[in-house]
């Protein structure tokens, strides 16, 4: 369900349960009065598109989560080589860390054992054609530089979405350091995780002499 798509008490609903948990809100107490409120609707009218809670914490994060990797794709869609597509990324996570915050909490809540993460991942599987998330956002990256590999182990396509993965998250936490004030070098930073990153491709491709 695309965001033009969404009837606007569904488009207010959503948007409340993200800013609630940009602002730190903690899913497990919070309520649907508390999203009906800051979405600026009565509590019966999120029940009227809602079975509970949880149906709409899920829903809300994962359109959300759609929402920003369909951004991102779009974009990556135009870059040409390995290394630009990286450190666009890399750039987005940097200049929007409220939205990253927001994100990585999602992708945590899907691989926790709640209710909300149960939902979540069952959209996830049930997603239609089109739909992009992150894992489909990161395999197409490496598919486009290992699509030609002939005889490429499953488990090394598994070690290169693993790497680019673990990168990914140590940029976002060492970003959380630069908002606690350890200044470091960020472009330095980017620029070492992009060289990594094709590192990593170009050594497979050696391995198989590709």
């Amino acid at each position: 369900m695309e965001s033009e798509a969404l009837a606007p008490k569904v488009k207010a609903i959503f948007q409340a349960v993200i800013r609630l948990i940009k602002e730190g809100a903690d899913l497990n107490n919070l309520t649907v009065a508390e999203i009906a409120a800051k979405a600026g609707i009565g509590k019966g009218t999120v029940y009227e598109y809602f079975q509970n809670k949880e149906d709409v914490i899920a829903q809300a994060l994962f359109h959300q989560l759609k929402t920003d990797c369909r951004e991102m794709y779009q974009e990556l869609c135009q870059e040409k080589d390995l290394y630009t597509k990286m450190n666009l990324v890399l750039l987005g996570m940097e200049k929007n860390l409220e939205e990253i915050n927001c994100f990585v909490r999602s992708i945590h809540i899907m691989m926790d054992n709640s209710v909300i993460s149960g939902k979540m991942r069952k959209m996830a599987e049930e997603k239609k054609e089109g739909e992009i998330l992150i894992v489909d956002m990161i395999r197409c990256i490496i598919d486009n530089e290992t699509g030609s590999m002939e005889g490429l182990p499953a488990e090394k396509s598994a070690y290169l979405m693993m790497s680019v993965f673990s990168k990914l998250i140590c940029f976002v936490l060492y970003q959380f350091d630069q908002r606690a004030g350890k200044m470091l070098d960020s472009v330095a930073m980017r620029e070492m995780i992009c060289r990594d990153v094709c590192r990593d491709i170009e050594n497979v491709k050696k391995e198989l002499a590709w």
